[in-house]
């Protein structure tokens, strides 16, 4: 697969991986192609832990049912989820940025006009004592699921004490995260794995607590990323065409030797 092709093919993969364990020939690759990430000054703070066993998938699964439910009981995380929700394929074409309210939550099939759930979102904070009432679980049950039934799951860690120079060093450190984590996506894509992100045991602190609980993680190592993994395709199957996405125009993101307010493009 071309350089260019897995950049625009890679996406957040929201669905079931097929039954079949990822090979140490492309969890080879994938590592091999995380190894050779840029960092400032070549410190290197990454580390990765690669989990297979279902005891360990499970734990993970019932810390993540805990996270997502206190996510919907919290109206300020909500109110900040809403706004980047799109009702529309329309809308979400038109802002080019944002998610689809359908791959976050599951609607009612009897609300044919999402847009009619605007109301709804402009006020997503009083959403939340639905999440108090305990029914947070029961939303993000089918996102768990996904957690107990994936292949693997790969836990990114930093390495604080690997303190790059500088009064900006945390900004440097999380530069060379950053492309670590996108080698490992574009890896995957070019291998026919889907990867998804499952952060929401890193939200607070009392979580991740609990995630170094289950893996033994030492203290100096800061979790960064969660992701779930696995193939795409049986073998012999024909490549599938990308997910449905959109993204900003470069006209809207890209400046040319001052930065121009885009009322002024």
């Amino acid at each position: 697969m071309e350089f260019m092709e897995a950049v625009l093919k890679r996406r957040s993969y929201r669905g079931q991986f097929i039954d079949k364990p990822i090979s140490q020939k492309d969890l080879d690759i994938i590592i091999e192609a995380a190894r050779w990430s840029p960092s400032p000054f070549n410190i290197q703070p990454w580390e990765i832990l690669i989990v297979t066993h279902q005891e360990s998938k499970n734990a993970l699964a019932d810390l993540m049912s805990e996270s997502m439910a206190s996510q919907m009981a919290d109206g300020r995380f909500l109110q900040d989820v809403s706004l980047w929700m799109n009702l529309s394929r329309n809308e979400w074409s038109r802002r080019g940025e944002g998610v689809m309210i359908d791959d976050h939550m599951d609607v009612p099939g009897f609300i044919k006009d999402k847009t009619r759930l605007r109301p709804l979102l402009k006020n997503a904070k009083n959403m939340s004592f639905l999440g108090k009432l305990g029914l947070g679980k029961i939303g993000a049950a089918k996102f768990v699921e996904l957690v107990r039934e994936t292949p693997l799951i790969i836990i990114i860690l930093m390495n604080t004490q690997k303190r790059s120079p500088g009064e900006n060093r945390v900004t440097w450190m999380l530069l060379g995260m950053g492309a670590f984590i996108e080698n490992i996506l574009l890896a995957a894509t070019s291998l026919d794995i889907g990867t998804h992100f499952i952060n929401a045991p890193l939200e607070t602190h009392r979580d991740r607590e609990k995630l170094r609980g289950i893996f033994s993680i030492p203290d100096n190592y800061e979790p960064v990323g969660l992701l779930r993994a696995g193939y795409l395709l049986r073998e012999g199957e024909a490549p599938a065409e990308p997910l449905t996405s959109v993204r900003l125009k470069p006209a809207r993101f890209v400046h040319y030797e001052q930065f121009k307010d885009l009322e002024e493009r």
